[in-house]
């Protein structure tokens, strides 16, 4: 009788696997990679594009995705706690979004919220920061993952092949450890539930096979 298959949490948070990630470019759909290096608390990203030259940078701010713009105030008219603004606004498309400035020039001040009370309207003012949904987005700049699979039990994606290969381990594998003193950060005790069932196994295995062989194809293109 064979021995199981033995997987142990060795305690790798999903930033671990962050270093690199592969991408498709939001210009013009190219494969490409960000490289980011983690240094004095923060992470310094880089992103340039072989195609159409698209470059991002991390010490510009750049930022494809989502913004959640948010804001609360008291009606002014008659106190009711609290008039609130909480909106997801969508990437602006190919171009980069400089928080600061688009700040300054997309996003107005205030927004008029109505009183579920008095009914009359007061100015709230909101703010804006960055969306990392973690849903086929990289952590970076918010550009669209390339290692993504739709699946009939959920959505599945990699940041890279280091981490196709750790989930590989994980799913494949007939016992499960994990560290007593590892809290419920890292990325293996962080997946969705379905992913760890058993009766999803195989599926899980078939998709990241084919993110496997789409990383094979781009590099020997």
């Amino acid at each position: 009788m064979s021995e199981p298959i033995r997987h142990r949490d060795s305690g790798q948070w999903l930033s671990s696997f962050a270093s690199r990630i592969e991408v498709s470019c939001p210009r013009c759909g190219r494969a490409g990679a960000v490289r980011a290096v983690w240094a004095d608390r923060q992470w310094t990203a880089v992103f340039v594009c072989g195609q159409c030259g698209l470059d991002a940078r991390s010490e510009r701010s750049d930022w494809w995705g989502k913004l959640r713009v948010t804001g609360r105030r008291p009606c002014g008219y008659c106190g009711y706690q609290w008039l609130c603004v909480d909106r997801i606004r969508p990437s602006a498309g190919n171009w980069p979004i400089e928080v600061r400035d688009w700040l300054a020039t997309a996003l107005p001040e205030a927004i008029a919220v109505d009183c579920p009370l008095c009914k009359r309207a007061s100015n709230v003012a909101v703010e804006a920061r960055r969306e990392r949904d973690r849903e086929g987005h990289d952590p970076h700049f918010g550009m669209p993952l390339r290692l993504i699979e739709r699946t009939r039990a959920g959505l599945l994606w990699a940041y890279n092949a280091e981490h196709i290969d750790e989930l590989r381990r994980y799913v494949a594998a007939d016992q499960r450890e994990r560290r007593c003193a590892t809290p419920n950060k890292t990325m293996i005790s962080r997946l969705p539930t379905w992913m760890k069932l058993a009766r999803h196994r195989a599926l899980m295995l078939k998709s990241l096979d084919r993110l496997s062989a789409r990383l094979d194809e781009s590099a020997s293109a």
